[in-house]
């Protein structure tokens, strides 16, 4: 098929307004908004949010309607079924299709089936796996040998044997013969292919991202003694709750600890309540629950500092948002986001080295104002220059068949062994 403007078909299982997604929502929303005017954008997506029972309220369900810059469909749970996405594949005309994960059944595996079938057109596929193929979201490989195994504990379960076996299959099937994989960085690249093979065809082509935030909003009050600390992401062993928990055991001073997130996982949530409620008294813990994105950068811009010593991001949406706001971050050095300190935006650590996050808490329970302000400006500045940036809508440009991408400067994700902060414009 060919026309003017090209047609994308996204599918993806929760889109806007949905928030308890996390990043692929956010991912996709930027693309729509940055690409919108020159790409004709169709969303296929449910018609509620992760882990909810009711639908959307106001949003019809089972028909085309706007939505910012793309036509979007939510479809209702009796429509979540391969004949309905043979009729959307079949219906909808597009030239291209975007999936945005890899182990979806209904928004990934059906339709790849469809295609192996010949029951759906034969277009152009780019599928973003959004980390999925990162070794700790696998458990496979040799990071388990870098984190303590009582980190773990929720990875190696059936839930990801059963994605092994799934890619077994689907390699054998000739599911993902022909198409093109997208990568976040280059360490995602290094990632799919050692998983996949050397000879899939993988373009890096970074998660777009919005305005950095005017630096009007980056002024919070910073004493000895009083450090406000949040993470903010789902609560699953993957973000790592437990190791925060483990970090705070042995701060010595006030410390306030906010939570926020969907509990993606009922079991490892009561373990870590556990674990949280045991912290000496001088640290209050407090659940705030799932949080919408647009309550996000206030969240931030009261905080100190972002706490997430994630087992493995392929971007981390919510490190640049703590960026964005001032908010320096303490995560794990299994994201792209490397050599903060050099920065004075933050420090990415060992995740197996627990007393060095402790000893950045108590780092940050110790500074006054000054300091403090130095810190933030590093993190918003870091922001900016990343969000300023324009080769990755290059690279996002081009992989939809736009005009060819422009390289990305020295030190950059896609040259950096995947390090977003290197040498960042």
């Amino acid at each position: 098929m060919s026309q003017a403007v090209p047609t994308v078909l996204a599918l993806l299982d929760h889109y806007l307004p949905g928030y308890k997604a996390g990043g692929p929502v956010r991912s996709v929303h930027q693309l729509v908004t940055q690409l919108g005017g020159e790409f004709r954008f169709r969303v296929v997506t449910r018609d509620r949010d992760a882990g909810d029972t009711a639908p959307y309220p106001g949003v019809p369900a089972n028909r085309w309607q706007r939505v910012g810059r793309a036509d979007v469909l939510y479809l209702s749970p009796d429509r979540l079924n391969t004949a309905s996405m043979r009729d959307i594949l079949t219906g909808t005309p597009h030239d291209l299709l975007y999936l945005n994960s890899l182990f979806s059944p209904r928004f990934s595996a059906a339709p790849l089936l469809l295609r192996r079938l010949n029951a759906a057109p034969s277009r152009r596929v780019v599928l973003a796996p959004r980390g999925e193929l990162h070794p700790s979201a696998l458990g496979t490989g040799d990071w388990g040998r870098l984190v303590p195994p009582r980190l773990v504990s929720g990875i190696r379960t059936p839930r990801y044997l059963k994605k092994q076996t799934y890619l077994r299959f689907a390699r054998s099937a000739g599911l993902f013969r022909g198409i093109t994989w997208q990568a976040s960085t280059e360490q995602e690249r290094i990632h799919i292919q050692h998983a996949l093979g050397a000879g899939t065809e993988v373009v890096v082509a970074p998660d777009l991202v919005p305005p950095p935030a005017p630096t009007s909003a980056l002024l919070r009050d910073k004493r000895p003694g009083d450090l406000r600390v949040v993470f903010l992401s789902r609560l699953c062993a993957m973000k790592n709750l437990r190791g925060a928990a483990e970090a705070l055991r042995g701060v010595r001073g006030p410390v306030r600890f906010d939570i926020y997130g969907p509990v993606d996982d009922a079991r490892y949530w009561e373990e870590c309540r556990g674990i949280l409620e045991a912290l000496p008294p001088s640290v209050t813990v407090r659940y705030m629950g799932p949080v919408p994105h647009d309550a996000v950068a206030a969240i931030f811009r009261d905080a100190h500092l972002l706490l997430l010593p994630t087992l493995g991001e392929n971007f981390g949406h919510v490190i640049l948002e703590a960026l964005s706001e001032g908010c320096p971050v303490l995560i794990s050095d299994q994201t792209p986001w490397r050599e903060l300190t050099q920065r004075r935006a933050g420090w990415d650590l060992p995740l197996a080295d627990i007393p060095a996050f402790t000893a950045v808490l108590e780092q940050c329970l110790a500074m006054d104002a000054e300091e403090f302000g130095r810190w933030s400006a590093g993190a918003a500045a870091l922001a900016r220059a990343w969000s300023a940036a324009g080769w990755p809508r290059d690279r996002n440009r081009a992989l939809f068949g736009g005009p060819a991408a422009a390289d990305a400067p020295e030190g950059a994700p896609a040259r950096s062994g995947g390090h977003v902060v290197a040498d960042a414009p």
